[in-house]
C-alpha cells in the first residue's frame, strides 16, 4: 500500500468516526430532550425541575462519554444555571409563576401539559447541541465558558422550543445537521 493509499484510508476511518460521534450526539440529545419533555409532565411543582436538571446532568455526563471528554458535574451545574438564565430571565420568579399558573384550574393544566414539557425538552435540546458542538471542537467541561455560549445556546433553544412543541403535540420534527457537523454556527 503507498502512503497516498494509506493517507485516503486514514481519512475515510476518520470522517467515519466522526460521523459515527455525530449520530451517537444526536441520538443521545433526541432522547434525553424527550426524557425531558416527559419529565416536565409531573404534576407536582418544582418536582419536574429537578427532573429535568437530573436528565441534563446525565446527557452530558453521556456526550462526555461519546466524545472521551472527562465528565465535571460542578462545573457542568455552573454552566446549565447560567445557560438557563438567559431564557428565563427571571428564574427564581419566573419558576414560582410557572408552578401557581399550573395551580390555576383548566388555565394551569393546558400549562403543565404544554408549556413545561416544550421548556424542559427545549432546554435539554440546546443544553446538549451547545455541550456537543463544544465538545466536538475540542472542549473540555473544565474550559466550557457558558457566557461565552449564551447567544449559542438562545439559538439553540429557539430551534428546541420548535421541536419539543411539536413532539408535544404530536407531530414529527425535522433532522438538523449533527453538532459537531462543519456547517455548525460559529
Amino acid at each position: 500500500m503507498t502512503e497516498a493509499e494509506t493517507i485516503e484510508e486514514t481519512e475515510e476511518l476518520t470522517a467515519a468516526k466522526v460521523d459515527e460521534v455525530r449520530a451517537l450526539s444526536r441520538d443521545c440529545i433526541h432522547r434525553h430532550s424527550v426524557y425531558a419533555a416527559v419529565g416536565g409532565l409531573v404534576p407536582i411543582p418544582f418536582l419536574e425541575m429537578a427532573t429535568s436538571s437530573t436528565i441534563q446532568l446525565r446527557m452530558i455526563a453521556k456526550l462526555c462519554d461519546i466524545y472521551g471528554v472527562p465528565f465535571s458535574e460542578n462545573a457542568i451545574k455552573n454552566s446549565i444555571s447560567t445557560l438557563v438564565a438567559t431564557v428565563l430571565p427571571m428564574t427564581g420568579v419566573g419558576l414560582a409563576t410557572a408552578a401557581l399558573i399550573r395551580k390555576v384550574p383548566v388555565v394551569g393544566t393546558i400549562f403543565g401539559v404544554v408549556a413545561m414539557p416544550t421548556f424542559a425538552g427545549a432546554c435539554t435540546y440546546a443544553l446538549g447541541r451547545v455541550f456537543a458542538w463544544h465538545f466536538a471542537k475540542g472542549g473540555t467541561t473544565n474550559d466550557f465558558d457558558a457566557d461565552e455560549m449564551k447567544e449559542r445556546f438562545k439559538d439553540e433553544f429557539e430551534d428546541g422550543k420548535r421541536k419539543a412543541s411539536e413532539f408535544v403535540k404530536g407531530g414529527k420534527t425535522t433532522a438538523k445537521p449533527a453538532a459537531g457537523a462543519a456547517t455548525a454556527k460559529a
